[in-house]
């Protein structure tokens, strides 16, 4: 599943990060590599999804959240 079909509250571990090197680089360097472990703080449906990974608050948009494979953790 990709990280835009995630509800609020839901737990969740990177598996992989589908793009281009540069995008990889730029997920990677916000916090979020492989197998890393996050929480969706808010996912409306409309707005940036938020994720808490390693005390960082960090904001994706719907976009580059749909190149995120994550499953249930």
């Amino acid at each position: 599943m990709c990280l835009s079909e995630m509800k609020e509250n839901q737990k969740g571990l990177i598996q992989k990060i589908n793009g281009d090197s540069r995008f990889v680089s730029r997920i990677v360097s916000m916090g979020l590599p492989p197998n890393s472990a996050f929480l969706v703080l808010q996912n409306d449906g409309r707005s940036p999804i938020l994720v808490y990974s390693h005390d960082t608050m960090i904001a994706i948009n719907r976009k580059e959240c749909n190149q995120i494979d994550v499953e249930f953790a």
